[in-house]
């Protein structure tokens, strides 16, 4: 497989930020709901800071390890879309034939 060109690696690295904005934004969401819950006590404050600790160690690290740590933009984008994160529609198609094998893996 040739290499990718800077624009084809650009367009990746874009998707990945993006995928990782949804993806932290869709779980801050969910945390969100946690701190009504919170808020009209129907959690203890000892069950909030449990859910904070659990959020921080195990839900924001695993994003973060996914788009920043790998810092590769191909598995990046590939495990966003195997988490329906992103569409492979959003991706060029010359960058698809990059993400095929590693799309693969992921769902095996």
């Amino acid at each position: 497989m040739p290499e990718m060109t800077e624009s084809q690696k650009n367009h990746l690295k874009a998707l990945a930020a993006s995928a990782h904005e949804k993806e932290l934004t869709l779980e801050l969401t969910r945390l969100y709901g946690k701190f009504q819950k919170w808020r009209e006590n129907k959690l203890t404050p000892w069950e909030m800071n449990e859910i904070l600790r659990q959020f921080h160690n195990d839900t924001a690290s695993e994003i973060y390890k996914t788009y920043v740590l790998v810092n590769d933009p191909r598995t990046a984008v590939a495990k966003a879309i195997i988490n329906n994160i992103l569409t492979l529609s959003e991706v060029d198609a010359d960058c698809r034939p990059f993400l095929e094998s590693i799309i693969a893996i992921y769902r095996e």
